[in-house]
């Protein structure tokens, strides 16, 4: 494993894995925001199930620009798709976080890459943002996307509730350590051939 610049292959494997990231990302996503009970807990439900497609990204691409590059395919993508343009942001910036800090630890320390895992995951609650600081202009953005009645009172809610956004952020922490830690589990072997620890 090393950090030697990003070759083809590599950006082949990147251009998969993290197609793989953002459908399950998406898919899940998606899911949980169907009703309005479950809409606030999507960037939760998502750390969950992505930890694993990350920790064997990482293992696969140990190479300096490649969560970057997760970053920024996942904001494409999503854009595309119809999110909010704040999601993609802050995918991108996430992105570019995480990457500096599995490089700190060479892509082989497990604590380094799991924190970056925290702070990627923290991304989707981008979707969530300007529900608060920018509610006259998310508005107008759900009221393209049809009828979205069912959605409004959690929505004012995440704008008033000044707790809400802090309370994601905790929660989504602790779900992406845990979706961290079933990665490591079931990458176990590959882990200890690699040298992560």
């Amino acid at each position: 494993m090393n950090e030697k610049k990003l070759l083809t292959k590599d950006y082949i494997s990147m251009g998969i894995f993290s197609l793989i990231y953002t459908v399950v990302a998406f898919v899940i996503g998606g899911i949980a925001q169907m009703t309005p009970i479950t809409f606030p807990f999507m960037p939760l439900i998502v750390a969950l199930f992505t930890g694993t497609v990350f920790m064997l990204y990482v293992y696969k691409i140990p190479k300096r620009g490649s969560v970057t590059i997760l970053g920024i395919i996942a904001a494409i993508i999503l854009f595309l798709t119809g999110m909010f343009w704040t999601m993609s942001l802050f995918f991108v910036i996430f992105g570019f976080i995480a990457d500096l800090i599995c490089a700190s630890g060479k892509f082989r320390s497990f604590k380094k890459n799991l924190i970056a895992y925290c702070v990627l995951s923290l991304s989707p609650i981008g979707a969530y943002v300007p529900m608060v600081l920018m509610p006259k202009q998310f508005a107008e953005f759900m009221s393209k996307k049809g009828n979205v009645a069912a959605f409004s009172d959690i929505i004012n809610k995440i704008s008033v509730t000044y707790w809400i956004i802090p309370a994601m952020i905790v929660g989504t922490t602790i779900c992406a350590i845990i979706g961290g830690l079933i990665g490591k589990k079931l990458l176990a072997k590959h882990f200890k051939r690699a040298g992560i620890v």
